[in-house]
Protein backbone atom coordinates (compact mmCIF):
# COMPACT_ATOMS: atom_id res chain seq x y z
CA UNK A 1 0.00 0.00 0.00
CA UNK A 2 2.38 2.27 0.69
CA UNK A 3 3.92 2.63 -3.01
CA UNK A 4 0.58 3.23 -4.20
CA UNK A 5 0.00 5.89 -1.71
CA UNK A 6 3.23 7.69 -2.10
CA UNK A 7 2.50 8.16 -5.60
CA UNK A 8 -0.60 9.18 -5.30
CA UNK A 9 0.63 12.09 -2.67
CA UNK A 10 3.23 13.53 -5.05
CA UNK A 11 0.52 13.30 -7.85
CA UNK A 12 -1.57 15.68 -5.30
CA UNK A 13 1.42 18.15 -5.19
CA UNK A 14 2.50 18.57 -8.73
CA UNK A 15 -1.16 19.07 -9.25
CA UNK A 16 -1.35 21.83 -6.71
CA UNK A 17 1.48 23.76 -8.94
CA UNK A 18 -0.93 22.93 -12.16
CA UNK A 19 -3.89 24.55 -10.49
CA UNK A 20 -2.30 27.58 -9.59
CA UNK A 21 -1.05 28.10 -12.94
CA UNK A 22 -4.66 27.22 -14.41
CA UNK A 23 -5.64 29.93 -11.99
CA UNK A 24 -3.18 32.37 -13.45
CA UNK A 25 -3.93 31.39 -17.30
CA UNK A 26 -7.85 31.73 -16.95
CA UNK A 27 -7.60 34.91 -15.74
CA UNK A 28 -5.70 36.54 -18.45
CA UNK A 29 -7.58 35.78 -21.49
CA UNK A 30 -4.91 36.94 -23.60
CA UNK A 31 -3.24 33.56 -22.82
CA UNK A 32 -5.53 31.28 -24.42
CA UNK A 33 -9.06 32.85 -24.20
CA UNK A 34 -12.54 31.33 -23.11
CA UNK A 35 -12.74 28.21 -20.98
CA UNK A 36 -13.76 25.53 -23.58
CA UNK A 37 -10.82 27.18 -25.26
CA UNK A 38 -8.45 25.99 -23.11
CA UNK A 39 -10.35 22.64 -22.42
CA UNK A 40 -10.03 21.64 -25.77
CA UNK A 41 -6.33 21.86 -25.33
CA UNK A 42 -5.91 20.30 -22.54
CA UNK A 43 -8.28 17.13 -23.65
CA UNK A 44 -6.23 17.34 -27.05
CA UNK A 45 -2.89 17.69 -25.29
CA UNK A 46 -2.95 13.95 -23.62
CA UNK A 47 -2.30 12.67 -26.98
CA UNK A 48 1.04 12.79 -25.71
CA UNK A 49 1.02 8.88 -24.89
CA UNK A 50 1.01 8.06 -28.67
CA UNK A 51 5.10 8.35 -27.70
CA UNK A 52 4.31 4.42 -25.84
CA UNK A 53 2.93 3.16 -28.64
CA UNK A 54 6.16 2.11 -30.75
CA UNK A 55 7.32 0.28 -27.89
CA UNK A 56 5.09 -3.01 -28.12
CA UNK A 57 3.45 -1.61 -24.87
CA UNK A 58 -0.02 -1.26 -26.55
CA UNK A 59 -2.45 -3.16 -27.73
CA UNK A 60 -6.08 -3.46 -29.34
CA UNK A 61 -8.80 -2.59 -26.66
CA UNK A 62 -12.04 -4.55 -26.65
CA UNK A 63 -15.19 -2.61 -27.57
CA UNK A 64 -16.16 -2.86 -23.69
CA UNK A 65 -12.62 -0.93 -23.11
CA UNK A 66 -13.06 1.66 -26.10
CA UNK A 67 -16.44 2.50 -24.74
CA UNK A 68 -15.25 2.77 -21.17
CA UNK A 69 -12.32 5.51 -22.40
CA UNK A 70 -14.56 7.02 -24.65
CA UNK A 71 -17.46 8.04 -21.95
CA UNK A 72 -14.19 8.83 -19.20
CA UNK A 73 -12.98 11.63 -21.81
CA UNK A 74 -16.44 13.09 -22.24
CA UNK A 75 -16.75 13.24 -18.14
CA UNK A 76 -13.15 14.75 -18.45
CA UNK A 77 -13.83 17.28 -21.17
CA UNK A 78 -17.02 18.36 -19.15
CA UNK A 79 -15.37 18.53 -15.74
CA UNK A 80 -12.41 20.25 -17.37
CA UNK A 81 -14.85 23.17 -18.44
CA UNK A 82 -16.70 23.29 -15.67
CA UNK A 83 -13.57 24.04 -13.55
CA UNK A 84 -11.94 26.50 -15.66
CA UNK A 85 -15.13 28.29 -15.87
CA UNK A 86 -15.29 28.38 -11.83
CA UNK A 87 -11.55 29.39 -12.07
CA UNK A 88 -12.63 32.82 -13.50
CA UNK A 89 -15.01 34.03 -11.27
CA UNK A 90 -13.26 32.82 -7.75
CA UNK A 91 -10.94 31.95 -5.49
CA UNK A 92 -8.84 28.74 -6.63
CA UNK A 93 -8.48 28.18 -3.09
CA UNK A 94 -11.80 27.72 -2.74
CA UNK A 95 -13.22 26.44 -5.56
CA UNK A 96 -10.27 23.35 -5.80
CA UNK A 97 -11.55 21.83 -2.53
CA UNK A 98 -15.23 21.92 -3.12
CA UNK A 99 -14.47 20.21 -6.49
CA UNK A 100 -12.42 17.86 -4.82
CA UNK A 101 -14.63 16.74 -2.01
CA UNK A 102 -17.59 16.33 -4.48
CA UNK A 103 -15.17 14.26 -6.85
CA UNK A 104 -14.10 11.95 -4.01
CA UNK A 105 -17.71 11.44 -2.35
CA UNK A 106 -18.94 10.98 -6.28
CA UNK A 107 -15.96 7.74 -6.29
CA UNK A 108 -16.88 6.12 -3.40
CA UNK A 109 -20.36 6.33 -4.10
CA UNK A 110 -19.81 4.93 -7.55
CA UNK A 111 -17.20 2.44 -6.30
CA UNK A 112 -19.56 1.47 -3.28
CA UNK A 113 -21.85 0.76 -6.06
CA UNK A 114 -19.97 -1.22 -8.88
CA UNK A 115 -15.96 -2.49 -7.19
CA UNK A 116 -16.37 -4.91 -5.09
CA UNK A 117 -13.83 -4.48 -2.26
CA UNK A 118 -12.50 -1.23 -3.10
CA UNK A 119 -13.37 0.08 0.11
CA UNK A 120 -12.54 -1.89 3.28
CA UNK A 121 -14.20 -1.20 6.54
CA UNK A 122 -11.44 -0.02 8.25
CA UNK A 123 -10.67 2.62 5.47
CA UNK A 124 -14.29 4.06 5.15
CA UNK A 125 -13.44 6.33 8.84
CA UNK A 126 -10.13 7.88 7.10
CA UNK A 127 -11.80 8.23 3.94
CA UNK A 128 -14.76 10.70 5.97
CA UNK A 129 -11.66 12.78 7.39
CA UNK A 130 -10.11 13.01 4.20
CA UNK A 131 -13.18 14.11 2.38
CA UNK A 132 -14.72 16.26 5.21
CA UNK A 133 -11.37 17.74 5.75
CA UNK A 134 -11.12 18.68 1.61
CA UNK A 135 -14.86 20.32 1.90
CA UNK A 136 -13.53 22.39 5.08
CA UNK A 137 -10.55 23.84 3.23
CA UNK A 138 -12.92 26.04 1.30
CA UNK A 139 -14.62 29.11 2.19
CA UNK A 140 -16.79 28.77 0.20
CA UNK A 141 -16.63 32.49 -1.03
CA UNK A 142 -18.47 32.38 -4.64
CA UNK A 143 -21.53 32.81 -6.21
CA UNK A 144 -24.03 30.31 -6.97
CA UNK A 145 -23.04 30.19 -10.74
CA UNK A 146 -19.63 29.18 -9.59
CA UNK A 147 -20.87 26.38 -7.27
CA UNK A 148 -23.04 25.15 -9.56
CA UNK A 149 -19.59 24.67 -11.63
CA UNK A 150 -17.86 22.97 -9.15
CA UNK A 151 -20.93 20.28 -8.79
CA UNK A 152 -20.60 19.55 -12.41
CA UNK A 153 -16.96 19.48 -12.38
CA UNK A 154 -16.35 18.04 -8.68
CA UNK A 155 -18.89 14.99 -10.48
CA UNK A 156 -17.39 14.65 -13.82
CA UNK A 157 -13.86 14.37 -12.29
CA UNK A 158 -15.04 11.31 -10.07
CA UNK A 159 -17.02 9.63 -12.05
CA UNK A 160 -13.60 10.02 -14.27
CA UNK A 161 -11.57 8.41 -11.96
CA UNK A 162 -14.11 5.89 -11.53
CA UNK A 163 -14.26 5.00 -15.15
CA UNK A 164 -10.18 5.17 -15.27
CA UNK A 165 -10.53 2.46 -12.58
CA UNK A 166 -12.67 -0.22 -14.19
CA UNK A 167 -10.52 0.19 -17.64
CA UNK A 168 -7.71 -0.60 -15.25
CA UNK A 169 -9.69 -3.48 -14.47
CA UNK A 170 -10.33 -4.81 -17.70
CA UNK A 171 -7.44 -4.81 -19.24
CA UNK A 172 -3.53 -3.41 -17.85
CA UNK A 173 -1.84 0.56 -17.38
CA UNK A 174 -0.37 0.96 -20.30
CA UNK A 175 -3.33 0.04 -22.17
CA UNK A 176 -5.48 1.80 -19.85
CA UNK A 177 -3.52 4.74 -20.14
CA UNK A 178 -2.94 4.91 -23.79
CA UNK A 179 -6.67 4.42 -24.54
CA UNK A 180 -8.23 6.83 -22.19
CA UNK A 181 -5.87 9.92 -23.67
CA UNK A 182 -6.72 8.81 -27.07
CA UNK A 183 -10.19 9.04 -26.42
CA UNK A 184 -9.70 12.26 -24.77
CA UNK A 185 -8.12 13.48 -27.93
CA UNK A 186 -11.16 12.36 -29.90
CA UNK A 187 -13.26 14.42 -27.70
CA UNK A 188 -11.50 17.61 -28.16
CA UNK A 189 -12.34 16.91 -32.26
CA UNK A 190 -15.44 16.49 -32.28
CA UNK A 191 -15.93 19.74 -30.25
CA UNK A 192 -14.39 21.30 -33.89
CA UNK A 193 -17.68 19.55 -35.36
CA UNK A 194 -19.81 22.39 -33.74
CA UNK A 195 -19.26 25.70 -35.86
CA UNK A 196 -19.79 27.93 -33.06
CA UNK A 197 -17.21 25.82 -31.20
CA UNK A 198 -14.79 25.54 -33.73
CA UNK A 199 -14.87 29.67 -34.34
CA UNK A 200 -13.93 29.82 -30.53
CA UNK A 201 -11.69 27.41 -30.17
CA UNK A 202 -9.06 28.53 -33.49
CA UNK A 203 -9.93 31.69 -32.51
CA UNK A 204 -8.41 31.40 -28.78
CA UNK A 205 -5.78 29.47 -30.47
CA UNK A 206 -4.39 32.09 -33.06
CA UNK A 207 -4.60 34.88 -30.60
CA UNK A 208 -2.56 33.72 -28.45
CA UNK A 209 0.75 34.69 -27.44
CA UNK A 210 4.07 32.32 -27.92
CA UNK A 211 4.89 32.86 -24.50
CA UNK A 212 1.37 32.31 -23.40
CA UNK A 213 1.30 28.71 -25.55
CA UNK A 214 4.43 27.80 -23.59
CA UNK A 215 2.90 28.61 -20.42
CA UNK A 216 -0.02 26.15 -21.03
CA UNK A 217 2.36 23.45 -22.70
CA UNK A 218 4.52 23.79 -19.44
CA UNK A 219 1.60 23.35 -17.06
CA UNK A 220 0.15 20.78 -19.23
CA UNK A 221 3.30 18.58 -18.96
CA UNK A 222 2.89 19.06 -14.64
CA UNK A 223 -0.45 17.99 -15.18
CA UNK A 224 0.18 15.10 -17.39
CA UNK A 225 2.95 13.80 -15.21
CA UNK A 226 0.36 14.02 -12.04
CA UNK A 227 -2.18 12.30 -14.20
CA UNK A 228 0.19 9.40 -15.17
CA UNK A 229 1.05 9.20 -11.35
CA UNK A 230 -2.42 9.57 -10.38
CA UNK A 231 -3.58 6.89 -12.56
CA UNK A 232 -0.87 4.40 -12.02
CA UNK A 233 -1.83 4.54 -8.33
CA UNK A 234 -5.62 3.74 -9.54
CA UNK A 235 -4.40 0.97 -11.09
CA UNK A 236 -2.56 -0.70 -8.20
CA UNK A 237 -4.80 0.56 -5.53
CA UNK A 238 -7.90 1.57 -4.52
CA UNK A 239 -9.73 4.19 -6.87
CA UNK A 240 -11.80 5.48 -4.07
CA UNK A 241 -8.71 5.85 -1.42
CA UNK A 242 -6.62 7.57 -4.08
CA UNK A 243 -9.49 9.80 -5.24
CA UNK A 244 -10.31 11.42 -1.39
CA UNK A 245 -6.44 12.05 -1.01
CA UNK A 246 -7.39 15.15 -3.72
CA UNK A 247 -7.39 16.97 -0.06
CA UNK A 248 -3.73 17.11 -0.05
CA UNK A 249 -3.44 18.83 -3.12
CA UNK A 250 -5.77 21.87 -1.71
CA UNK A 251 -3.69 21.59 1.77
CA UNK A 252 -0.55 22.23 -0.70
CA UNK A 253 -2.72 24.54 -2.66
CA UNK A 254 -3.33 27.06 0.11
CA UNK A 255 0.74 26.68 1.52
CA UNK A 256 1.70 27.44 -2.11
CA UNK A 257 -0.68 30.54 -2.10
CA UNK A 258 0.37 31.88 0.79
CA UNK A 259 4.31 31.35 -0.05
CA UNK A 260 3.93 33.18 -3.67
CA UNK A 261 1.45 35.29 -3.04
CA UNK A 262 2.83 38.72 -4.06
CA UNK A 263 3.22 36.39 -7.56
CA UNK A 264 -0.37 35.29 -7.70
CA UNK A 265 -3.58 36.48 -8.81
CA UNK A 266 -6.35 37.88 -6.33
CA UNK A 267 -6.31 38.63 -2.59
CA UNK A 268 -3.54 37.51 -0.72
CA UNK A 269 -4.73 34.64 1.79
CA UNK A 270 -3.04 36.59 4.44
CA UNK A 271 -5.94 39.01 4.56
CA UNK A 272 -9.33 37.04 2.85
CA UNK A 273 -8.95 33.37 4.38
CA UNK A 274 -7.65 35.30 7.76
CA UNK A 275 -10.82 37.14 7.41
CA UNK A 276 -13.09 34.69 6.69
CA UNK A 277 -12.18 32.73 9.40
CA UNK A 278 -8.57 30.94 9.68
CA UNK A 279 -9.82 28.43 11.41
CA UNK A 280 -11.90 27.08 8.89
CA UNK A 281 -8.92 26.28 6.67
CA UNK A 282 -6.49 24.90 10.01
CA UNK A 283 -9.34 22.55 10.69
CA UNK A 284 -9.92 21.13 6.96
CA UNK A 285 -6.25 20.58 7.37
CA UNK A 286 -5.94 18.97 10.44
CA UNK A 287 -8.76 16.55 9.34
CA UNK A 288 -6.75 15.68 5.93
CA UNK A 289 -3.88 15.37 7.58
CA UNK A 290 -5.58 12.89 10.23
CA UNK A 291 -7.28 11.10 7.87
CA UNK A 292 -3.75 10.48 5.93
CA UNK A 293 -2.17 9.30 9.54
CA UNK A 294 -5.18 6.94 9.72
CA UNK A 295 -4.69 5.62 6.34
CA UNK A 296 -1.35 4.70 7.22
CA UNK A 297 -2.34 3.33 10.20
CA UNK A 298 -5.27 0.95 9.08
Amino acid sequence: MTTWLGLAIFAQFLFAIAILLDKHIVLHREHIGKPIVYAFYVSLLSGFVVVIAPFGLVSLPSLYVLALSFASAVTFLIAIYALYSALRIAFASDVAPAVGAISAVTTVVLASVWIDGDVAALHIIPIGFLVAGTALISHYHFTMRAFRYAIISGIGFGATVFLSKLIFNASNFYDGLFWTRMMNVVAALLLLLVPALRHVILKGGTHSSHSARFLVLGNKIIAGSASVLSAFAVSLGSVSIVNSLAGLQFVFVFGLTYVFSKWISGPSPRTSHVHAGWWHTAGGIALVVFGLASLYLT
